[in-house]
């Protein structure tokens, strides 16, 4: 079967590799689960793997199969799985155990381990491939009414993650009850944040540097979020016209925004990093203003990467909210199809070129139509709908 591959530590390597179809017994106790892949999302990691900016194959092989935003469906399933059946819409997850402590309890995105292993960047196989086959306990299913945007899951788990992760911390103060948030940048990323917090409630700014309008931000107000180009408005300035902010969540991968984030942070507030940089740069902060505001503010900085199950199913029932709540908005996000695995190269172009892009996916094999709803299904529709 063919599957989209690099050699890793070669820059431009990507290319069509033909490897065997996995089978179910290559995961032991009868747990194994083989998914026809669907649709694969692609984005900045993608091209720095490319690049050769990091990225390691699997022990034994020369090559890494790409891409971790997987979507598709169930084929087979292994003696021991109740959980799952042919037919299932999945997304499987990306990290997988080393040996720390945390690691074994299922949490392996808080690994101490200096090795680490995910899904398509290190260590081990991606979905850019036809079928995969992985255990029943990384793979979670996906309802048939999301099938349509369900490659937006992993994405989603990295915000699912960091706006958990702040309520986690702030369960110290015993009562937070954050008002306002702040989302920098306004790509895939941030206009998941802004969704996932409009959705509980808060008042969201979100700043990017393009004016308004375009698509973004568009998109934005069609969910009763502000968008506020930085080219106009600092977000020093932002917040203070539209916060102090309880909440920043940091989604540009511009380091030195982050001491502004810092700055445009209320009291008890928590700021969320969730960019992966590079380089060296140096910016000048006020650095004992800064450090004098966190001390007597109570305010918290948080990193937050990859995210394990539990943020999978937390964005599994966000996103049927969501299209509960903003019907058809999700989709709207799909926005630059590369139909097939050999063209792999309009994908990296489509990646560096478009500039309106929001989600750049590839469709490995088509969307299967939709199923007639079983009786149970539809008692349940004439139920929820009489209501």
């Amino acid at each position: 079967m063919k599957a989209v591959a690099v050699f890793p530590g070669k820059p431009n390597s990507m290319h069509l590799e033909q490897v065997d179809k996995p089978t179910l017994e290559s995961i032991p106790n009868g747990r194994g689960v083989l998914v026809k892949v669907l649709r694969v999302g692609v984005d900045g990691t993608d091209k720095e793997i490319n690049a050769a900016e990091y990225g390691a194959a699997p022990d034994g092989d020369h090559f890494l199969i790409t891409g971790h935003e997987g979507f598709g469906q169930v084929e087979a399933v292994g003696s021991e799985v109740s959980e799952l059946k042919p037919g299932d819409f999945v997304v499987a997850t990306v990290r997988r155990p080393g040996t720390s402590i945390y690691d074994r309890i299922g949490t392996s995105d808080m690994t101490t381990d200096d090795v680490y292993f995910e899904r398509g960047i290190n260590l081990r196989h991606g979905f850019l491939t036809e079928y995969y086959v992985d255990d029943a306990d990384f793979i979670v299913r996906v309802p048939r009414g999301l099938r349509q945007v369900g490659v937006l899951l992993e994405p989603m788990t990295v915000v699912e993650k960091g706006i958990t992760q702040a309520f986690e911390i702030q369960r110290r103060l015993r009562v937070w009850r954050p008002k306002r948030a702040a989302v920098t940048g306004a790509g895939t990323i941030g206009l998941l944040a802004a969704l996932v917090l409009r959705l509980r409630g808060l008042d969201v700014t979100v700043f990017g540097q393009r004016p308004a309008p375009y698509r973004n931000s568009k998109l934005l107000q069609q969910i009763d979020a502000r968008y506020v180009s930085t080219k106009e408005i600092s977000v020093i300035d932002g917040a203070a016209q539209y916060g102090p902010f309880d909440l920043i969540l940091e989604a540009t991968g511009f380091s030195p925004l982050a001491f502004d984030c810092m700055q445009a942070l209320g009291k008890n507030g928590v700021l969320v990093l969730s960019s992966v940089t590079g380089g060296d740069r140096r910016v000048d902060v006020p650095s004992d203003k800064v450090n004098l505001e966190f001390v007597l503010g109570n305010k918290v900085v948080v990193g937050t990467v990859n995210a394990n199950r539990e943020y999978f199913e937390r964005g599994v029932q966000d996103m049927a909210l969501a299209q509960a709540e903003y019907d058809g908005w999700l989709e709207q996000l799909l926005t630059h199809p590369i139909k097939g695995l050999e063209n792999y190269a309009q994908m990296l172009e489509t990646l560096t070129t478009a500039t309106d892009a929001i989600k750049v996916y590839c469709e490995v094999a088509p969307m299967p139509a939709p199923t007639t709803p079983s009786h149970e299904e539809r008692t349940l529709h004439d139920v929820s709908t009489a209501h």
